[in-house]
């Protein structure tokens, strides 16, 4: 451990253990890596020694419609005995989840109901909503919509593609109660979560405001 940056200062002090599901192939999860930092740094402002991992994330809504949607309800239990793993091998004293995403939150959700220690919740959030200009009107769009368009022979391809390329304009769960945003809101309402974290826009102040405050 002496090896990994850690002083002898550092011995002794709690070792708080951060779950973050960060990947580049998920929107939901794509500045999660930058959310763990900060999370880190706050930790350690504390008192406490971080130290991160990964757990594997599959998004739903790119795994939907072929044979990649197999592998989604499988990989709850995978994220939640990776969880486990990781903190029960490595006896560290609470956790931080970091997660968004359909399945990734209940993976961690059951971890934490294994686990005999702090548990706190730090949501991804949701993106923000898309906007098309319709006819007269600008209309809000989100994932749904694209599909829906997608399968209605009266809207052109064109349509179809300005409705794609805008309905999911920034980082964060897909913009609508999904199973993603309303898992986030369990979390805050079983008391995992800060109040008012749950629907945190991602690319804001406030967000990382809200990062910050679990750690300390």
């Amino acid at each position: 451990m002496a090896r990994h940056r850690m002083t002898d200062a550092d011995f002794g002090k709690p070792i708080i253990a951060i779950a973050n599901s960060f990947t580049q192939f998920v929107p939901g999860h794509v500045h999660l890596q930058n959310m763990g930092q900060l999370v880190a740094r706050e930790i350690e402002k504390a008192g406490g020694v971080a130290k991160e991992f990964n757990t594997i994330a599959i998004d739903d809504g790119i795994a939907m419609g072929h044979g990649g949607m197999l592998y989604s309800l499988p990989s709850r239990d995978l994220i939640a005995d990776s969880v486990e793993y990781m903190v029960n091998a490595h006896c560290a004293d609470a956790l931080v989840c970091i997660s968004n995403c359909d399945k990734i939150t209940p993976g961690m959700l059951m971890a934490a109901m294994r686990l005999n220690i702090p548990v706190v919740f730090v949501s991804g959030g949701p993106m923000e909503a898309g906007k098309v200009q319709w006819g007269n009107e600008v209309r809000k769009l989100d994932l749904v919509d694209a599909m829906v368009e997608a399968a209605n022979s009266a809207v052109s391809d064109a349509d179809v593609d300005r409705v794609e390329r805008s309905a999911c304009p920034t980082c964060g769960s897909c913009s609508g109660m999904f199973t993603a945003n309303s898992m986030n809101c369990l979390t805050e309402a079983l008391g995992l979560s800060l109040p008012a974290t749950a629907a945190w826009w991602p690319p804001t102040p406030t967000a990382r405001n809200c990062s910050s405050r679990p750690a300390a």
